[in-house]
């Protein structure tokens, strides 16, 4: 009885078989394959409330400058040509003594909100009778503000030209217009540069289609692609390594050239040109399906890739007499 009972209990304490062992290996990977695609959902979800949130800061610090200068920011601010006073020096190669004809003075629609997003230290270092390249300029803008960027970008904490940090938001020049040259007719929320008939940036009664009408911020791409068709593995990437020598400046758009969206270009389409302009402020995120945008009101909302193009000619204009509202 005692032998007999010693086998049994022998029997028993006996490890899993080997078909055992392969069937439960099996149940668990596809429990794992099963939850993984709702942990990278809940990721995107955390990615893309985290982006809608810095979208809102945004926009209030836009209001804060309102409520402070009675005005909203300019876009973007260039050296003006002492050859030609109808021009900006961007690129035409006629600039003020002592400083570039090729870039802006450094100021723009992210340094400008600086105070109001809780960095006043960084924008009181800012010499503004400097070009954007010297220093203490350059420290500055080649910083990659929290809060000009989204999780959700694969290029992230970017600096080109070693003055120029990437921001993956922008304000709206609206459908008319580049965010460089000196274009009075833009009919977004900001001017594209510091034009001479809104030297301190549009006011509120300027926004005549209603600021709850009309989108002041907007995601984009941010930077040059390497491949310029959207979906492909080099337009994740930009076109030059960051640690190439002296890189040029049109490959990110961010904190001083390139701080505005080019409202012209559709959501999320693929973008065909690299050229200066085009690529780097598109309208454009990496959240499935579309991107998120605040309206002057500061109202956040996620705007579908599969919008009207004159649904979203109209929200982009603030001059247009529509009154447009967008349902998704």
């Amino acid at each position: 009885m005692k032998t007999g009972g010693k086998a049994l209990r022998n029997n028993r304490c006996g490890g899993f078989t080997l078909v055992e062992l392969l069937v439960v290996i099996a149940i668990i990977g596809l429990l794992i394959g099963l939850l993984l695609p709702a942990v990278q959902a809940a990721r995107e979800s955390a990615r893309r409330s985290t982006c809608a949130s810095k979208v809102k800061q945004l926009a209030l610090g836009c209001h804060l400058h309102v409520d402070a200068r009675r005005a909203f920011p300019v876009g973007q601010r260039q050296q003006l040509s002492t050859a030609n006073s109808l021009y900006f020096s961007c690129g035409d190669g006629n600039g003020p003594a002592g400083l570039s004809p090729w870039f802006s003075d450094a100021r723009s629609f992210i340094t400008v909100l600086l105070p109001f997003m809780e960095h006043t230290a960084e924008y009181s270092r800012l010499d503004f009778t400097k070009d954007a390249d010297d220093v203490p300029n350059r420290d500055v803008l080649k910083t990659h503000f929290a809060f000009a960027d989204c999780p959700t970008n694969p290029q992230r904490n970017k600096a080109y030209g070693g003055w120029n940090g990437m921001t993956h938001y922008g304000g709206s020049v609206g459908t008319v217009g580049n965010q460089c040259w000196r274009v009075p007719a833009q009919n977004g929320m900001f001017s594209g540069v510091n034009v001479a008939d809104k030297p301190g940036g549009f006011i509120p009664k300027d926004i005549t289609d209603g600021l709850n009408n009309t989108i002041m911020v907007c995601e984009k791409l941010g930077y040059t692609p390497l491949d310029p068709v959207s979906g492909s593995p080099g337009f994740r990437e930009c076109r030059l390594d960051p640690s190439t020598p002296n890189p040029p400046w049109w490959l990110v758009f961010g904190n001083n050239y390139g701080a505005t969206v080019r409202m012209d270009q559709r959501v999320n389409r693929a973008v065909v040109s690299t050229s200066v302009g085009t690529a780097p402020n598109t309208p454009y995120s990496f959240h499935p399906g579309g991107l998120h945008v605040a309206y002057g009101d500061g109202a956040v909302q996620f705007v579908n890739e599969t919008i009207a193009d004159n649904v979203w000619d109209a929200l982009s204009q603030r001059n247009d007499g529509s009154a447009v509202k967008y349902n998704p």
